[in-house]
């Protein structure tokens, strides 16, 4: 037996995974990994596993070679290169069964022993105690169970169609004598199917001869009207009268067409007598104006002597100015034009450096501002606790950046890690809750509905491959609901600051989870001590925090409920809830941009000062600037002032000589007669209006002989309007006439064309009849002919009737036969009934096949059944013996027992139903208190130390009976209390170290004191782990234990 020991984390497990991945299982039999490159670590690329195997000759060396790329594996055997496959056939040869919990029972899977149906037990148990025959005769018996069942029903199912069909068969002699009857009536409709075309072809031979003589005599109607001679002559008359009226209506157009002639020159007239008044108005309007003119002159030449007599008096007043010698205020303003050129320049020098200063400056500014942006970055709380997180976890940080951008997936909002969504009231609380909570649990996604959660856990961790962890808030109570075990006024009293979710807020969801996981609503939190024997005597509190250890209150489920109290001191600084220290990475970012910040603010106060140099640089060049500019406006205005008095001068001077020569012109105009020209006009002003009257006259005249015409027009157009009028009437009549004459024609052709449809029409149904009367008989044999002709005969002598009557007479006929006929009855009756016989013979010779093929499959199961469930009930029953035998060892009650399940069917041999062998199981019952039922193990009656207790002592019941080489049990002792624990390792020890047993490996993190051990037992300890010293002397902590025994 090998006990190997050693604290968590130090690698025990790792050893079962070795041998199991070593021996080629699958990687799903550890649940710890899924591909076999994740179990190469530690930044390596290639790792190894070596087993050394005895077998009866000797021994074997298995070697796997992992690489973590590509996922590869490479096998060796003795050193030499192998396969797979032949590794699997020297595992299978030495009957180890790594997939089997009976044989291997990793840490991980020790769960899953309770949870093990029955039937699955019972196989593998079946292979762990090496009986492969067991499990073949099983498969055999499930298989024959099949066959029998499906030959049990095919030949229930063949004895119904039997019974069926001789029924069936049994109702056919009566249908052979319906068909008789029927022969009988189907030929007397025979001879009625014929009648009834002959009737009919006689009776629309005579309709077809009266549609005839209608045609006739239509035709003959048509005709005549047609060829009558009063349409003729209506349609001479109608042509005359059109050409009267044509004629009048062109002498009626041409009346017309003079009229508007005269009138429009009467109009014309009219214009130019308004033309010519509008003339003799201006004529006179003329004279006036010229009379006006010749007063106004006169006033204006009294004007401009007065004005120029004022003009010449004051030019005489004002002298113009002198000219003066200005060559030296030129030069005084070249003089400053250059020195203001000098100065222009050095302010644009100036101004360029201002410029180039501002620009670095405000370049300095916007520098200063990022990288003081990037500091409150750095500060920033919710930043430094992402960069925390990301410290904890890189997938986490990479599955929040996923969720932020892809939230529109989920139909909730999906809450981020618990770290990040929850805060801390007071920061001296941050570590204690954190200790609480666990960091794994602060590192998880919160959702609100299973939905999203399958959504995430889709997309995020089987998409991504992402190691996070994510739950659902749906089913979990909020604290509100939930309450609290004990007053907050009492713990307070006892030196507590409240439970953990006092000092915790976040979103409802969020607490509802932390509820239910972490139990935040039932931990008490104090930061100094507190009275701790009230807490466990008077409280009974199960775990509590105080000045910086947390308690844990654990009490025995047995006997005297004793209570033992486990303490652990925890960090008082958060690595997740307080934001996280600051990485070194960060610190030298923040280092390094206070460094540039103070090199750019140097630079900034360097450019102020410059900039203050030139700014007072640049006042005073724009004084002087200024100066300049003043004395250049002086010299500029006196320039001014003086073009301005020699400009006034001239002006007024040229305005004096331009009003003399105004006067002069009028003066003269007046000089050469202005009544002379006042005469001149009004002689011409009478002259045109003589010639206008005279013109007014003409027009007079002739605007009154054109209205005469056009009156004489007028009348003339009256005259030939009504006789136009009276032409139209009588054209009217004519035409009403004529058409009264074509309606009847074409009311004759429409009745020929009637009578002619319907005598088409009558000529097709006969012609229709013909053809079924000849189809009907052409079908008739002699015999039927001749029944036709005696019934025609039969018939003559009183009336044979009319098609209809005859179509009802068959159509009753018919109906007999069809009730007659109802049983479906056709001529293929006898050999139906014949064809029949022969198929229930068949059947009958099935039935027979089927009932031997069925005794024969029923012998072999009952031979393998013989040969598979006493072997099987034996075993169990040494199972169930050692497994009571070690449960009375510790004072419970324990028995395995086989458990058969039927199918619903039984058979004439056996009336019992258990023959469901694929359902057949072991069921392990126990029970730990006194006065208890015994109950069926599983996963929700029994406690984890409980399951745990039955699956180690189930295992060790198999001990004596395993045919595998070794076993390998990891941690199985963890739950249970000291008593079992001791007890179950004595158990252990004793059946695992018997000679002859098979080689044992019992893997726990920690040993009771003072256990049972024997010579046949190796107890290797591991010491690994980052709490090893760099050095240590084995030989030493020898000695030192020797001496201290």
């Amino acid at each position: 037996m090998n006990m190997i020991i050693g604290p968590n984390g130090t690698g025990k497990s790792s050893i079962v995974c070795a041998i199991a991945l070593g021996l080629g299982e699958n990687t799903s039999v550890m649940k710890r990994a899924k591909d076999i490159s994740e179990f190469v670590k530690h930044g390596h690329e290639h790792g190894a596993i070596e087993i050394t195997l005895a077998t009866g000759s000797g021994s074997v060396k298995i070697k796997r070679e992992m690489a973590r790329q590509g996922n590869k594996s490479t096998w060796r055997i003795d050193g030499r290169g192998s396969t797979f496959a032949e590794v699997q056939r020297r595992t299978r040869e030495l009957r180890i069964q790594v997939n089997n919990l009976c044989q291997f029972l990793p840490q991980d899977r020790v769960v899953e022993f309770s949870k093990m149906s029955a039937q699955d037990l019972l196989k593998q148990t079946q292979a762990a105690v090496g009986r492969e025959d067991l499990q073949q005769l099983q498969e055999e018996l499930v298989k024959r169970r099949a066959q029998e069942r499906q030959a049990m029903g095919e030949a229930a199912r063949l004895r119904n169609d039997t019974e069926t069909l001789r029924k069936q068969n049994a109702l056919l002699e009566r249908d052979v004598q319906r068909w008789q009857e029927m022969q009988t009536a189907e030929s007397q409709i025979r001879v009625l199917t014929a009648l009834v075309p002959l009737t009919r072809y006689a009776e629309v031979k005579a309709a077809h001869d009266a549609a005839k003589q209608a045609k006739n005599a239509a035709l003959a109607a048509f005709l005549q009207t047609r060829d009558s001679t009063e349409a003729n002559d209506l349609q001479r008359q109608m042509d005359e009268l059109e050409a009267q009226a044509a004629g009048r209506e062109r002498a009626r157009r041409a009346a017309g067409d003079e009229r508007l002639a005269k009138e429009k020159a009467v109009r014309h007239q009219v214009t130019t007598l308004e033309r010519l008044e509008a003339d003799n108005k201006e004529l006179q309007a003329e004279l006036d104006g010229v009379r006006s003119q010749a007063q106004r002159r006169r006033e204006q030449i009294a004007a401009l002597r007065a004005e120029v007599a004022r003009l010449e008096a004051a030019l005489n007043e004002d002298q113009p100015p002198e000219d003066e010698d200005d060559s030296s205020a030129r030069r005084a303003a070249r003089e400053l034009g250059e020195r203001k050129l000098q100065l222009t320049n050095e302010l644009v020098e100036v101004g360029d450096e201002q410029k180039a200063l501002m620009s670095s400056g405000r370049q300095v500014s916007a520098d200063i501002e990022r990288r003081a942006a990037q500091l409150r970055g750095l500060d920033d709380k919710a930043l430094r606790q992402r960069e925390a997180l990301r410290k904890a976890s890189e997938d986490s940080v990479r599955a929040l950046e996923w969720l932020e951008q892809n939230r529109d997936k989920f139909s909730q909002h999906v809450f981020s890690p618990v770290c990040l969504e929850a805060s801390v009231r007071d920061a001296r609380y941050a570590g204690p809750i954190e200790a609480v909570v666990g960091s794994n649990m602060l590192r998880t996604f919160v959702t609100q509905c299973d939905a999203d959660y399958y959504v995430f856990t889709r997309e995020v961790i089987d998409g991504l491959h992402l190691r996070v962890s994510v739950v659902s808030s749906a089913g979990h109570r909020a604290p509100s609901e939930l309450g609290s075990t004990h007053p907050r006024e009492t713990l307070a009293e006892l030196g507590f600051g409240g439970y953990i979710v006092d000092f915790l807020e976040a979103p409802r969801a969020v607490l509802a989870v932390l509820c239910s996981r972490a139990k935040i609503h039932e931990v008490p939190l104090a930061l100094g001590p507190v009275d701790h024997s009230a807490c466990e005597q008077r409280l009974g509190l199960r775990e509590y925090i105080a000045d910086g250890t947390r308690y844990t209150l654990m009490r025995g489920r047995y006997g005297s409920h004793a209570s033992t109290v486990t303490t652990a001191r925890i960090s008082m600084q958060p690595r997740l809830l307080g934001g996280g220290g600051e990485s070194d990475e960060v610190r030298a970012t923040r280092e390094r941009l206070g460094s540039e910040i103070d090199k750019l603010r140097d630079t900034q106060t360097s450019n102020e000062a410059q900039m203050k140099r030139l700014a007072s640089r640049d006042r005073t060049l724009r004084d002087a600037h200024r100066q300049i500019e003043a004395q250049e406006a002086e010299l500029r205005e006196a320039r001014r002032a003086r073009a301005d008095a020699v400009q006034r001068w001239e002006r007024q001077h040229v305005h004096v000589r331009t009003k003399r020569a105004q006067l002069q012109s009028l003066e003269a105009d007046t000089r050469r007669g202005s009544d002379g020209e006042v005469a001149e006009a009004k002689r011409r002003v009478e002259q045109g209006k003589r010639e206008n009257a005279k013109d007014r006259a003409k027009c007079l005249a002739l605007a009154a002989t054109n209205a005469t015409a056009a009156v004489t027009a007028l009348h003339a157009l009256a005259r030939g309007g009504l006789a136009g009028f009276r032409d139209t009437r009588a054209l009217a009549e004519h035409r009403a006439a004529m058409a009264r004459l074509r309606e009847a024609v074409e009311e004759a052709q429409v009745e020929l064309e009637r009578a002619t449809d319907a005598f088409n029409m009558a000529k097709a149904t006969a012609r229709n009849a013909l053809d079924d009367t000849r189809a009907v008989t052409e079908d008739l044999t002699e015999e039927e002919r001749e029944a036709v002709r005696n019934e025609q005969e039969r018939r003559s002598g009183t009336s044979l009737g009319t098609s209809d009557e005859l179509e009802t007479e068959l159509t009753t006929c018919r109906q007999r036969l069809s009730m007659a006929a109802s049983s479906g009855v056709s001529s293929a009756v006898i050999a139906q009934f014949a064809e029949r016989q022969k198929k229930l013979a068949s059947m009958v010779t099935q039935v027979q096949q089927l009932e031997a093929e069925l005794l024969r499959v029923r012998r072999r199961k009952r031979h393998a059944r013989d040969q598979w469930e006493q072997p099987l009930v034996d075993v169990v029953a040494k199972i169930s013996e050692k497994f009571r035998a070690m449960f009375d060892h510790i004072d419970c009650l324990g028995e395995v027992s086989l458990r058969k399940a039927g199918d619903g069917f039984t058979t004439e041999e056996s009336s019992v139903d258990d023959e469901d062998y694929n359902n057949w199981g072991i069921e392990i019952r126990v029970a730990f208190r006194k006065n208890e039922a015994l109950q069926p193990l599983d996963n929700h009656r029994q406690s984890g130390g409980e399951r745990a207790v039955s699956t180690i002592l189930y295992l060790q019941a198999l001990q004596s009976l395993v045919a595998a080489p070794f076993r390998v049990v990891d941690e199985i002792n963890q739950g249970m209390d000291e008593r079992n624990e001791r007890l179950v390792h004595s158990l252990i020890v004793d059946s695992a170290c018997q000679q002859g047993s098979s080689q044992y490996f019992l893997i726990t993190p920690k040993l009771l004191p003072d256990l049972d051990y024997h010579p046949l037992m190796k107890v290797l300890c591991i010491f690994n782990g980052e709490w090893q010293p760099e050095s240590f002397n084995f030989g030493k902590y020898i000695s030192n234990a020797r001496r201290s025994a």
